[in-house]
């Protein structure tokens, strides 16, 4: 049975999407070839825009509680 993914775990996607931006960033800028640095940046744009929508469906997620036994 699938269940809705928790804030928490949206929010861990997100900031790991983010990082994955950010490091892709970095390694476009040391890319010696003008075409190569442009894709690394299309690529890190849609980590980002992916991480944008995760963040919006995280706003509307349940907050996950864990019972303490």
């Amino acid at each position: 049975m699938d269940q809705p993914l928790s804030k928490e775990t949206l929010l861990k996607q997100v900031d790991g999407l983010r990082d994955l931006a950010r490091r892709t960033r970095r390694l476009g800028e040391s890319a010696t070839l003008e075409a190569d640095q442009k894709r690394l940046e299309r690529h890190a744009s849609e980590l980002e825009e992916n991480a944008a929508r995760l963040e919006s469906e995280a706003a509307g997620a349940k907050t996950f509680v864990q019972k303490v036994v």
